[in-house]
């Protein structure tokens, strides 16, 4: 029984080899009948070409940030279909967003003449007033000179000091004549005085004078030729002690629109944003309390007190209050400002002083305090609806105010 099933299955290998052939014979094996070449594919039909086009146009609409294979994978999947049908694919239907009212930058006003610049350019701004002001006021406006523009405090601060010591040992010393000359090739000279914006013009102001030893002329010297009047060299230290740096004045940048479409959709810029390293400092700080708080037992209002610790920290705030005839009043506010002065601001910019309510969807009416703009909730944009209990035919702005209307 073994040996007839060793047969059979040695029969069954032998009968799929194929027909046998002697070794010493040229002639090669007759093919098999059945044919194992690969049976065309039948191309797709029309109504097949357009689905698969617009399943791809949906699949990448619905998808814009693909990754770069998958990208290159749906383009080759694309040009396939273009080059079966003949015709180009449909283009992909673009998810826009929606619309967005031009993005609110931050101005500010220059300290000295009262113009309005971005952020990025009031600081040169400032330097260019202080040039053309140095004719008019050299003594005042070069003090301010070196407070403004000398942006290292430490460099400020001890060169500061430096020149306060100069002419202070000559005040007290007036005949001494190692007060009255200052070598520039000195070191303190070189360090503190040298790389200081307005340092050598303020020496000059008090009365020094630029000297090139005629011996060596790698030499030279501040010196003192004519004594000036001990008053003079008070006043010049006094201006330069009390001198501040100068700081730019938020711009309330008012604006008056008469169609405010998406007015509840606009984005500030980063500068309403932006940490200093005080910020940072406070942040951590914020941090590490929130740990220590976390693990004491707090009552809810404790709770809600703390809510925005770890919120973004915004400078800066734009509010618009939406009047009952449309008209969208805007303004740019510190966030450290008070709900008392926005109102205030709002009255300013009405006709008439009427009793006026402001409302924010869902909340009730905002409470006139002087709670600041960020505990209110109104950073870094909100928008406001003003009611009363008067109906005016005409608008509640005044005429300035509707001067100033313009379209979104």
């Amino acid at each position: 029984m073994k040996k007839f099933i060793r047969k059979l299955v040695a029969d069954i290998k032998f009968s799929d080899v194929g027909e046998g052939r002697r070794l010493d014979s040229d002639t090669t094996p007759s093919t098999s009948s059945v044919s194992n070449a690969p049976v065309p594919r039948r191309p797709p039909t029309q109504d097949s070409r357009t689905a698969g086009a617009a399943a791809l146009a949906r699949m990448e609409a619905s998808n814009n940030k693909m990754n770069p294979t998958m990208r290159a994978q749906k383009e080759q999947m694309r040009r396939e279909v273009v080059k079966s049908t003949g015709r180009p694919a449909p283009a992909p239907v673009v998810q826009r967003e929606p619309e967005v009212i031009s993005q609110m930058g931050l101005r500010l006003l220059c300290p000295l003449c009262s113009a309005s610049f971005t952020k990025q350019a009031v600081y040169e701004h400032i330097e260019e007033c202080l040039v053309t002001q140095l004719d008019l006021e050299p003594l005042k406006t070069t003090c301010i000179m070196i407070h403004a523009m000398n942006k290292d405090p430490e460099l400020l601060n001890t060169g500061v000091n430096t020149l306060v010591r100069y002419v202070e040992n000559l005040i007290n010393n007036p005949e001494d004549e190692k007060f009255k000359k200052i070598r520039v090739q000195n070191k303190a000279f070189q360090t503190r005085i040298m790389p200081l914006v307005g340092g050598v013009e303020y020496l000059e102001l008090v009365g020094y004078t630029l000297i090139t030893d005629e011996g060596d002329s790698s030499e030279q010297y501040y010196i003192m030729l004519d004594t000036p009047p001990i008053e003079h060299m008070t006043r010049c230290n006094d201006e330069l002690k009390k001198g501040s740096k100068l700081t730019p004045t938020l711009d309330r940048d008012i604006k008056v629109l008469q169609q405010a479409t998406g007015a509840r959709h606009f984005e500030v810029s980063s500068d309403f944003y932006k940490l200093t390293k005080e910020d940072l400092m406070k942040s951590q700080k914020d941090r590490e309390r929130e740990v220590q708080q976390n693990s004491q037992l707090r009552t809810s209002a404790m709770r809600e007190r703390d809510a925005g610790v770890g919120m973004r920290i915004y400078h800066y705030t734009v509010i618009r209050i939406k009047f009952p005839d449309g008209i969208y009043l805007q303004g740019t506010f510190s966030a450290h400002d008070n709900v008392e002065n926005l109102f205030l601001f709002v009255e300013k910019a009405m006709r008439h002083t009427i009793k006026f309510s402001l409302i924010t969807a869902g909340c009730p009416p905002l409470r006139r305090d002087r709670s600041t703009l960020k505990v209110a909730g109104l950073v870094p944009t909100a928008t406001l609806n003003l009611t009363t209990v008067e109906r005016a035919e005409y608008t509640l702005l005044n005429d300035e105010m509707v001067c100033r209307i313009s379209e979104s």
